[in-house]
């Protein structure tokens, strides 16, 4: 698995490389301007697939139609795209580039593709785009050569870096959900060369149904007040919020709570355009991050962001920095979050219930589509109340990372530490200490194995009392569960002794038993326990017994937990959507 994602990496960073108005990032932004400039509002998500092509020039049709992914033969060869039979328009490059549409079908668990087919001499074979919806079932490809005895060699490829495996039953066919592989493969296409993609491609030319409108626009007023941690908890504090793009000077003034707020003192934030193309109704924000040094260990501070030169400015809000030596604290954890009421209903209720708590964390799945901002300016909605007293710090998600497009929006967003490994994008992967426990945020959608040595320096170099691994994807789940996870990242928690995993993913909640050698054993201090929870409404499951599981509720009710660090002490509480206790465990280390 770790070498598909590694590919996978490798061809993302090629997505945009070439002359802007001759790749198909190029002329779909020409074809977004004309839209906006000549369409109501009212009327953008009634695009047509004819209107969209009559968008286009010949050239730019062309370029659709040859420069969205190609590559070199050497030897006569026979191409086949297979493409979703579920995508209701046949993409229009194919018959116009002599594809013929075969009566072969192939298969995985869940889709079928028709396979379309056009012979090649030596030389370029150029593809087109997925089409100008948003079928996230991209097509793949695969080449055979017509002399059987004429060795196939691939090169020269955009996007660069691709991934070439063997045609046939168990290959997969999308880097971003390798454990999909095809089921039935003609034997006429068995031995070729396939080609894997990712299928958030499609997003790249999507103008059907692809305008989104925020409920949530931005203004020249702050908003979207964030704190998080990207350096010392004792000494510093990081702030973001959101502006227009008329507001563009962003600052911080902060003082002692209970001091003169006239006695304030100023930090500059850093300022990020961020877009996106398809949000009709704010296409463009500002974010600010300003990052708060040499403040005193273990006290409140009041403050507020704005701009001086409008004079408009938020609301007081406070923060407070860890104290010089402590092992008493608390923090609250939530599992998926979807940007969803639930969420924002538990972090809300938590809050007033426990106001003492240090800061939240967060396992994932944030929003639905990590790509579309109205999602986050969802999420923000419902948590800033929160989240601008209390530091936040999440990881990724498959949804937050989706689709293999990458976590931009994300990265732009937060500002995390970026202390994690090298081989993995900053802030994916980081760690931060607090007290006395380490905590290890980690990216379990990306390379795995490229993380372990990082893990395990992290363990090995700790003087931590207690040991907390966060990630998005469950080591242990009856449902769906990540065995490459429990192997690798496993033994390391076993031989540091990580005291808890918390996890989500699956949307129920369980927790295991202490797990040593991915078998049970009696007592926390012998293994590791692993938590799986959702902050939404879980899915009605029937779950097989498991021989791992201490405590696990299948009701459609979505959760929190609550941890307690009193110096050797671990108290551990999860409440339901009532703020009813529904499990508890302590633990206290001799």
């Amino acid at each position: 698995m770790n070498i598909k994602i590694l590919f996978l990496l490798l061809f993302l960073l090629n997505f945009t490389v070439s002359i802007k108005n001759e790749t198909v990032k190029g002329v779909i932004e020409k074809a977004v301007a004309e839209i906006y400039n000549t369409i109501d509002s009212k009327d953008l998500n009634t695009l047509t697939d004819k209107f969209v092509l009559n968008l286009f020039n010949h050239k730019e049709l062309n370029i659709l139609a040859t420069k969205y992914w190609y590559f070199d033969i050497n030897t006569p060869s026979i191409v086949s795209v297979m493409r979703s039979t579920g995508q209701n328009t046949v993409p229009f490059w194919l018959p116009v580039n002599g594809f013929i549409k075969t009566g072969l079908i192939v298969k995985n668990e869940y889709y079928t593709y028709e396979v379309w087919q056009k012979e090649y001499n030596p030389g370029r074979v150029e593809l087109g785009i997925n089409g100008f919806d948003d079928h996230n079932k991209h097509y793949f490809v695969s080449v055979k050569s017509k002399n059987e005895k004429s060795e196939l060699t691939l090169k020269n490829f955009f996007p660069a870096n691709q991934f070439v495996t063997t045609m046939d039953i168990g290959a997969f066919t999308y880097h971003d959900w390798d454990e999909l592989t095809l089921t039935v493969v003609p034997d006429q296409l068995k031995g070729g060369k396939l080609l894997t993609t990712i299928r958030g491609r499609s997003r790249e030319a999507h103008l059907i149904n692809a305008f989104r409108e925020t409920p949530f626009p931005s203004s020249e007023e702050s908003d979207q007040v964030m704190l998080t941690w990207s350096k010392s908890t004792k000494s510093t504090q990081s702030v973001q919020w959101r502006t227009d793009t008329t507001s563009n000077n962003g600052v911080v003034r902060y003082w002692k709570k209970g001091d003169d707020k006239d006695n304030f003192i100023q930090t500059e934030a850093e300022r990020k355009l961020m877009e996106d193309r398809m949000l009709q109704n704010d296409r463009f924000i500002n974010r600010h991050t300003a990052l708060i040094a040499n403040l005193k260990p273990n006290t409140t501070y009041n403050y507020i962001v704005g701009n001086p030169d409008n004079n408009k400015w938020s609301d007081t809000n406070e923060f407070k920095t860890e104290p010089e030596s402590t092992d008493q604290f608390s923090f609250v954890y939530f599992g998926d979050t979807h940007k969803s009421p639930q969420w924002g209903q538990l972090i809300n209720d938590s809050y007033k219930r426990f106001p003492d708590v240090s800061f939240y964390t967060l396992g994932g799945d944030m929003v639905a589509s990590g790509l579309f901002r109205n999602d986050w300016d969802i999420f923000f909605n419902y948590a800033e109340e929160v989240i601008k007293n209390k530091p936040l710090m999440p990881v990724l998600g498959n949804h937050d990372d989706q689709n293999g497009l990458g976590a931009k929006m994300y990265i732009d967003l937060f500002d995390l530490p970026e202390n994690g490994p090298d081989k993995i994008p900053g802030e994916y992967s980081y760690s931060f200490k607090y007290g006395n426990a380490l905590f290890l945020m980690l990216a379990s959608t990306r390379p795995i194995n490229e993380q372990s040595a990082w893990i395990e320096n992290q363990l090995k170099n700790s003087d931590a009392t207690w040991k907390f691994a966060i990630f998005h994807f469950p080591p242990y789940s009856a449902d769906e569960d990540y065995p490459n996870i429990r192997k690798e990242w496993g033994n390391i928690f076993d031989k540091y002794h990580v005291d808890m995993v918390f996890s989500g993913h699956v949307h129920y909640y369980m927790r295991t038993k202490p797990m040593f050698a991915e078998k049970p054993v009696t007592k926390p201090s012998d293994g590791t326990i692993y938590i799986v929870s959702v902050a939404v409404p879980a899915r009605e499951l029937s779950l097989p017994d498991k021989n791992y599981v201490e405590v696990r509720s299948t009701e459609q009710d979505y959760y929190y937990q609550k941890v307690d660090i009193n110096g050797s002490e671990f108290n551990y509480k999860t409440y339901n959507s009532s703020g009813i206790l529904i499990d508890s465990l302590n633990i206290i280390k001799q």
